[in-house]
């Protein structure tokens, strides 16, 4: 039987090891971006320009998206979604995590292509996570892997604490409306550290 030393010893190791970045995200090759509708059928394209995170040998990606960084090609838009929206004085990020089968990742061939269904995936604004199950696509490139959805991530607001933005930035503005919803797309390249 092992000691109570020994044993916290073990743990300390495998947890460090499972928590050990194989994978480190190349943000020139990624993209994040959500789609915003407003007036009932005006859609507007907003992406991250800065996005960091790793995948562990265990198959937790971690995503790192700075907040600061959005960009909807309208500078004062990008201000007052930063200040109104996602309060990036007190909430700079958000952080998406998802785990996928780590025995797809230690063989994956360059060109390879592995659908993953019922990925559990986590998203974390202003403290508050929201969980769902997504599909990912998983292809290997000849010095990584690159992950993406299979179909829009639909984020809803109100259980992020988002709506109140979304009302303050549809009243600054006077817009009938702006959907509080939107479906989110993404393409994560990581290559092999």
């Amino acid at each position: 039987m092992l000691s109570k030393k020994t044993a916290v010893a073990l743990v300390s190791i495998l947890a460090a090891s499972a928590a050990s970045a194989d994978w480190t995200l190349n943000n020139a090759e990624s993209a994040l971006f959500y789609l915003t509708t407003k007036n009932v059928n005006v859609t507007e394209l907003n992406t991250f320009n800065r996005l960091s995170g790793n995948v562990s040998q265990a198959g937790e990606a971690n995503v790192a998206i700075d907040l600061t960084s959005v960009d909807t090609a309208i500078s004062i838009r990008d201000e007052r979604k930063q200040t109104m929206l996602f309060d990036v004085e007190n909430f700079p990020s958000a952080k998406i995590r998802m785990n996928f089968d780590p025995a797809l990742l230690e063989d994956m061939a360059p060109g390879a292509r592995v659908v993953q269904n019922a990925v559990p995936f986590q998203l974390t604004i202003h403290d508050i996570t929201h969980e769902k199950e997504v599909g990912l696509v998983v292809v290997g490139l000849e010095n990584g892997l690159q992950v993406s959805n299979l179909q829009p991530v639909v984020v809803e607001a109100e259980p992020l604490g988002l709506a109140g933005g979304i009302e303050a930035l549809r009243a600054i503005v006077n817009l009938p409306n702006i959907t509080t919803n939107a479906p989110v797309n993404f393409t994560l390249v990581f290559d092999k550290d």
